[in-house]
């Protein structure tokens, strides 16, 4: 008895993983002014984050979500050489064409002199809609933090001082980053796994 229901565990843990893995298998370019992780720097051109300048940038998913946001790439540097450099980046919904409400928060930390991009991974499981508007904000807490544009990509641009109203730019240069991610399973696919689970627990009980 002690050993069916032990199998018995180890089949729905095996169940629950196999769906968790299933909901992150294809890891994809969500969107990005940068579209790719490779070096879309203008050299020595970039917006300067500090402890009272904030930046950001519009985008809309890409068509085939939605969409579960995994990652974060940032072309990032300073050139103060402090140790231990961090910028904090947001994920916020679109309020009449502004930033919003936070979804989604992250951290880069340890940056260096080196203009390169830096990765990061959402802690929670945010889900990103197509078709749907959302702002990227990044800022930071110490020193300048300098966010490479990207090549050539032009567009909205939102800037605020010290947390006040957001300015907006209509045409401006955007930072290089992209936001990774991977397709929301489709209820039906759930479903399935949910029927082979039983099928097993059944074949377990009846052993």
């Amino acid at each position: 008895m002690g050993n069916r229901r032990v199998k018995m565990r180890a089949t729905i843990f095996i169940i629950l993983l196999t769906i968790d893995h299933l909901a992150f298998a294809s890891i994809s370019v969500i969107d990005g002014s940068s579209g790719i992780s490779h070096l879309p720097f203008w050299k020595n051109s970039f917006w300067g984050l500090t402890s009272h300048i904030e930046m950001a940038f519009p985008f809309t998913a890409t068509s085939g979500g939605p969409y579960f946001a995994e990652e974060l790439e940032v072309a990032l540097y300073h050139y103060e050489g402090l140790a231990g450099s961090t910028a904090y980046f947001s994920i916020n919904v679109d309020n009449n064409g502004e930033p919003g409400d936070v979804i989604a928060t992250i951290e880069m930390t340890d940056i260096t002199t080196n203009q390169q991009v830096v990765s990061a991974t959402f802690t929670e499981k945010i889900i990103i809609n197509s078709n749907t508007n959302y702002w990227l904000v990044g800022g930071t807490q110490q020193g300048q933090v300098n966010w490479n544009l990207g090549d050539g990509v032009f567009g909205i641009v939102a800037k605020r001082v010290n947390h006040g109203a957001w300015t907006i730019f209509s045409y401006s240069n955007v930072s290089a980053y992209a936001i990774l991610g991977s397709p929301v399973p489709e209820p039906a696919t759930f479903f399935l796994f949910g029927l082979g689970g039983l099928a097993l627990l059944r074949k377990h009980r009846k052993e």
